[in-house]
């Protein structure tokens, strides 16, 4: 793959960065699982895994979108090599920092090599996020394939 280019097109999602599970997880471990597809496809370094972690740490949960939703993302120069989006769905809530007004059941990690380029992808991400009826099918997918097709439709 050529740095800072993504072959997943506009949403930045792929079927192999799709996760589900039914595991209860804690908070680190769940952003660290989210992450792992784009770590293993060179999209972020671990180190941006990693980031994002210790961000959330010093800052708190600064990546809760609401609707049980996180964007767990960090700095460019953290480690990103790529625009890219991994998602991991938990049927069990996973309690961001701890906190039990923070919890979250869909981790989408977003990556970003710069603060403008990875633009289309947030657009195509706040289409679904805003949309209660997409959300609603996003969580209730049980495959790759039916989160692409939540993603995809026009």
């Amino acid at each position: 793959m050529i740095q800072g280019q993504d072959q997943s097109g506009s949403s930045g999602l792929t079927e192999e960065r799709i996760q589900f599970t039914d595991e209860a997880l804690d908070w680190k471990t769940a952003v660290r699982r989210c992450g792992a597809p784009l770590v293993e496809q060179g999209a972020v370094e671990s180190s941006y895994v990693e980031a994002v972690i210790e961000t959330a740490q010093k800052m708190g949960p600064y990546f809760d979108l609401g609707k049980g939703i996180a964007m767990p993302h960090a700095r460019p120069e953290a480690g990103a090599n790529a625009q890219a989006l991994a998602m991991l769905r938990t049927r069990t809530p996973v309690l961001l920092l701890d906190q039990a007004d923070h919890a979250i059941d869909v981790f989408i990690m977003l990556a970003a090599t710069d603060t403008n380029s990875h633009l289309a992808m947030l657009q195509k991400l706040a289409g679904v996020l805003t949309d209660d009826a997409r959300v609603e099918r996003m969580k209730a997918a049980t495959t790759a394939a039916e989160v692409l097709a939540v993603f995809d439709e026009a």
